[in-house]
């Protein structure tokens, strides 16, 4: 019994062979290689900037409806919107104009940064890009109404 089973166990030991032709192998059975695994989703963490990306997003769209808001209810107040007696002129240097158009400006530089934030999450390996992509789609859509009006505003001259 004893010779039986000494010979089983070295028939069926595969690891045996494998460790005696690669001298590198360690009898694991798994092979990780850190440089192309990915840890599983679940033990995933997310973004740094992508995060920052979506905070500076929502910091940003607040801004922009605050902005129109205020702005809004200056000229409204000091005018009336619909009064046609006001030159441009007069609407384009009331305080009311020039504040909100430098406000829409810090509103702008800070929809860049987090552009350039949910990119630069979107580009980190081994981590939740949703933050990211809704910072990155978030800023680039504010981007692109703020050209919308700059470019309705040219047109409309």
């Amino acid at each position: 019994m004893d010779h039986q089973h000494s010979q089983n166990s070295g028939m069926n030991d595969s690891s045996s062979h494998a460790s005696s032709s690669d001298p590198y192998n360690t009898g694991r059975s798994d092979t990780y290689s850190p440089d192309f695994a990915e840890p599983p989703a679940e033990h995933l963490k997310h973004s740094g900037p992508g995060i920052s990306s979506f905070i500076v997003g929502l910091v940003g769209l607040i801004g922009h409806i605050m902005i129109f808001l205020l702005l809004y209810l200056a000229l409204y107040s000091s005018f009336g919107i619909l009064d046609s007696s006001i030159s441009r002129e007069e609407l384009a240097l009331h305080p009311a104009v020039i504040l909100s158009s430098l406000a829409f400006l810090v509103c702008l530089i800070l929809n860049l940064a987090g552009l350039v934030l949910g990119i630069i999450g979107l580009v980190q390996k081994n981590r939740r890009k949703v933050f990211a992509i809704i910072g990155t789609i978030m800023n680039g859509l504010l981007i692109l109404l703020f050209a919308g009006l700059v470019l309705g505003g040219i047109y409309m001259a």
